[in-house]
């Protein structure tokens, strides 16, 4: 059973999802391959983890027509603390400027929340049509690509893309390489209820053992809640792993009460190991890898998913251009102009975000005398600081 479809996307995380709708939007027609179907992600979606969405990330689901379904589950950031747990210097960022008063500097979702509206999204859109398959196999021609599912249909495009994830098979399958850097660190994320209003704060704690961040969060508006990611190093971590919930609360409730009053962990604690992987290429003949199977990062600033979102952004630009001019999806020309913007971009945050996890992740003596001093001349500053703004808010490093 053949079918014709623009592009084929495999992955239907929040990856695939979201460039699916992006690239209907151009103009597409789009299949969705995963063997995971929509209604097992409603049924089995206990992810208690959370997603920072920038500001521009918000201006790019407005253009989706997308941020009217997450708006009322988003929780502004309107300031981030950054501290030192060895240093007297603190580092504030606070929302607002001379001509953007109220602008928050990000937004808070919890992954299952947009996920699920993301699906109800692509559900209703006609150019999508979802396959609960496995890719096999494809095999790139000239002007088309031929898709194999393990359903047997065999499915026609002019476009692949890879959208499943950091052990993606479609980057396998077409042998592009990666690079692999273990942080020798594992991430523990859970939720926390705490007795103070988070009045949409941030805190990005830096331990001996690693980065605690404290992220604001809606759950209940009578009650306030925030997530946690803390990036524990080794050994420390087999610690964290071995011990009762109740004493992880002792510790957090040491670090960070002084912000929110008594607090109580009120999910699982989930944990996985951190790794950077890079792949040694974006674009292939008629094949585009995105999101984690293009470069999986470090959680540290939050940066990602948005990463991610910049390069589906750049995508449906030039999908529109192309659609417009009646040029083949899957030329040449199109991938090229992609990998142009989107691979120096990101090396660019790839690039400072594992360099400040070297450096606020390290208990070594020199990098800690680095890191306070560093605070101290942050808030001396005012250019560091609206670089380091930028970053945590944009994934941008610019000083305006």
């Amino acid at each position: 059973m053949n079918k014709n479809f623009d592009i084929v996307i495999v992955g239907s995380g929040l990856t695939g999802n979201t460039c699916s709708l992006a690239l209907a939007k151009a103009g597409y027609n789009i299949a969705l391959i995963d063997p995971y179907s929509f209604a097992e992600a409603f049924k089995n979606n206990n992810d208690t983890r959370t997603t920072a969405l920038s500001s521009k990330a918000k201006v790019f689901f407005e253009k989706l027509n997308i941020w009217s379904l997450l708006s009322f589950n988003t929780c502004p950031i309107k300031n981030i603390l950054v501290k030192d747990s060895k240093s007297k210097d603190n580092i504030s960022f606070k929302n607002g400027s001379q001509n953007k008063v109220n602008k928050p500097l990000g937004y808070m979702i919890e992954n299952k929340i947009l996920l699920q509206q993301l699906i109800k999204a692509v559900i209703k859109d006609s150019k999508i049509k979802k396959f609960d398959s496995k890719v096999l196999s494809f095999y790139r021609k000239k002007k088309s690509v031929e898709v194999k599912l393990a359903s047997k249909k065999i499915l026609q495009c002019k476009l692949i893309i890879g959208a499943d994830g950091k052990n993606s098979l479609i980057r396998k399958l077409a042998d592009i390489g990666f690079n692999k850097k273990d942080y020798k660190q594992k991430a523990f994320i859970f939720n926390i209820k705490h007795e103070k209003k988070h009045n949409n704060l941030a805190v990005e704690n830096f331990l001996e053992q690693g980065p605690l961040a404290a992220l604001p969060i809606i759950k209940n508006k009578n009650k306030y809640f925030s997530s946690i990611v803390w990036s524990c190093n080794k050994p420390y971590y087999n610690k964290i792993l071995g011990i009762e919930k109740k004493e992880i609360n002792t510790l957090l409730n040491d670090h960070l009460s002084s912000f929110y009053g008594k607090i109580n962990i009120v999910s699982k604690i989930k944990s996985w190991d951190l790794y950077l992987i890079k792949s040694n290429r974006y674009i292939d003949h008629r094949l585009l890898l995105l999101g984690d199977a293009a470069h999986s990062i470090h959680p540290l600033a939050g940066q990602g998913f948005n990463l991610t979102l910049r390069g589906i952004h750049k995508l449906f630009d030039i999908a529109k251009e192309s659609s417009l001019k009646k040029r083949d999806i899957g030329c040449d020309e199109n991938l090229l102009k992609y990998n142009r913007t989107h691979y120096l971009d990101s090396k660019a945050i790839i690039f400072a975000t594992d360099k400040l996890n070297i450096l606020f992740s390290n208990s070594n003596f020199i990098l800690r005398t680095i890191r306070s001093n560093g605070l101290n001349l942050f808030n001396k500053s005012k250019i560091v600081k609206n670089i380091f703004k930028n970053y945590a808010s944009n994934g941008k490093l610019s000083i305006k």
